[in-house]
């Protein structure tokens, strides 16, 4: 039997990590929005017709004023709206205010967006009165110099408490307290919020689930509250405090999500967790190697964030061929150009292989305005046993329209050379680069004929 759809939520994801004038990037806001989304239809089956996904030069000043209103005001009574922004944001003129693509440093007042007057008014004046919003706002990344601390410092919450209050269901996520700031995650490859407020959302995180089936209001902000000051304090360098907040409607808990029944939590607990103490390539021997550090678990559970005072055991190195990362890879693409073959799109499409030793992530773009196509590829191998998600090892991007091809390894955890890596790995991508190629080379052909039989 067809699992039944649920046709009475809608959706907006909005991310922005890359900036058209120059603002800091905001790491991983695009695996953000498109993990989001991937929730919203494997588990909680929202149509993907009634999810408005946009991410950098979608998310336009005019996009959230004009847009966004008209999504809400479609709303019916029984209908429930669910609102996430991944991007940067701060409090200014007595608003709360977000970050748009087209921001400008220089005149930020006129280029960015009042959440009070693109979301939470229309909401108010629309017919639906079940909404939950989910903001993980990344004030610290917006370049200081251009402006000031105590701008970006300080979001005003009785804007959003006036607003929860002012229905029987609707919630406020966000992904810090007042004067604080929203950190993302490289062994994550997630805001780290985020990859937490997923990790509940999904049911693998048995702290937030009440009568071991719901997810609800209180159990999320509980459970968000303790794991994310946590992890910062034990599994990375940042010596700050990041405290969830949220604010829920007076009605007191409800229910966001209800595990279904049969289901099981990804919540193993592992006997040993493995630490990788740096990357070896041996391209000679056709090798990726990994010195571990082991520990013996004493029974915390999986993924890791807290493993102090283990006992530390002997354990082997971490070793993939690299001929087999390669073959994944190229199977991937070639997965890639089958899809292209056979059916139109518009939007960004997600691919995804993985086993127990790496997981190959790609997402295919198309821009219909500038008439390009991206492809980007992200390579992650399970060297560790502290999360889910595996290390990162490289970032790389295809642009067909200017056959550009770049690989980056800033966001590895590890000191890694991307010049390595695009020679070791840029013949896998070959074959797809061939195809825009020769598909360029075909509308081209196309054109000229038409231009021919018009004379």
């Amino acid at each position: 039997m067809a699992e039944k759809i649920n046709e009475n939520t809608y959706a907006v994801i909005i991310a922005v990590e890359n900036y058209q004038f120059g603002i800091k990037k905001v790491d991983y806001a695009k695996n953000d929005a498109n993990a989001f989304r991937q929730w919203l239809i494997e588990n909680l089956k929202v149509s993907q017709d009634n999810i408005k996904l946009w991410i950098d030069a979608d998310v336009t000043r005019s996009a959230l004023t004009e847009e966004l209103r008209y999504e809400i005001s479609r709303l019916c009574e029984s209908d429930q709206f669910i609102f996430y922004y991944a991007g940067h944001g701060f409090f200014d003129g007595g608003y709360n205010k977000i970050t748009t693509w087209d921001t400008h440093p220089y005149n930020y007042k006129d280029t960015t967006v009042s959440l009070n007057q693109i979301l939470m008014e229309p909401l108010r004046q629309s017919k639906c009165n079940k909404s939950l919003l989910f903001i993980d706002a990344c004030a610290s990344r917006i370049d200081e110099q251009l402006l000031s601390r105590e701008f970006i410092a300080d979001m005003n919450f009785s804007e959003f408490i006036d607003f929860v209050r002012s229905s029987n269901y609707r919630a406020m996520f966000l992904s810090c307290s007042r004067g604080e700031k929203s950190y993302s995650s490289s062994m994550l490859g997630h805001g780290i919020w985020t990859h937490f407020l997923l990790k509940a959302l999904k049911g693998e995180a048995p702290e937030a689930i009440e009568q071991e089936r719901f997810i609800t209001s209180t159990s999320l902000q509980n459970y968000l509250s303790k794991v994310v000051p946590d992890f910062i304090k034990f599994s990375t360098d940042i010596r700050e405090t990041q405290k969830p907040w949220a604010e829920v409607s007076s009605s007191n808990t409800f229910i966001i999500y209800e595990i279904p029944t049969g289901s099981t939590a990804n919540n193993t607990v592992i006997d040993y967790i493995f630490i990788p103490e740096r990357l070896i390539i041996d391209f000679g021997n056709d090798l990726i190697m990994a010195p571990l550090k082991g520990l013996e678990n004493d029974g915390r559970s999986y993924p890791m964030y807290d493993f102090e005072g283990l006992e530390e055991v002997d354990v082997e190195a971490f070793c993939i061929r690299i001929s087999k990362v390669k073959s994944e890879i190229k199977n991937l693409l070639e997965e890639i150009i089958d899809f292209l073959m056979e059916y139109e799109w518009k939007e960004e499409v997600i691919f995804e292989k993985s086993d127990d030793k790496l997981l190959v992530s790609a997402i295919l773009y198309e821009d219909v305005e500038a008439e390009t196509i991206t492809l980007s590829l992200s390579l992650y191998l399970h060297i560790s046993g502290l999360h889910p998600m595996g290390d990162t090892i490289f970032y790389s991007e295809f642009n067909a329209e200017e056959d550009e091809l770049n690989f980056s390894t800033d966001d590895s955890a590890f000191i890694l050379d991307a010049d390595e890596f695009k020679i070791i790995f840029s013949d896998c991508w070959d074959e797809i680069r061939r195809y825009f190629i020769i598909e360029k080379e075909i509308e081209e052909e196309m054109l000229v004929g038409l231009d021919e039989d018009d004379e």
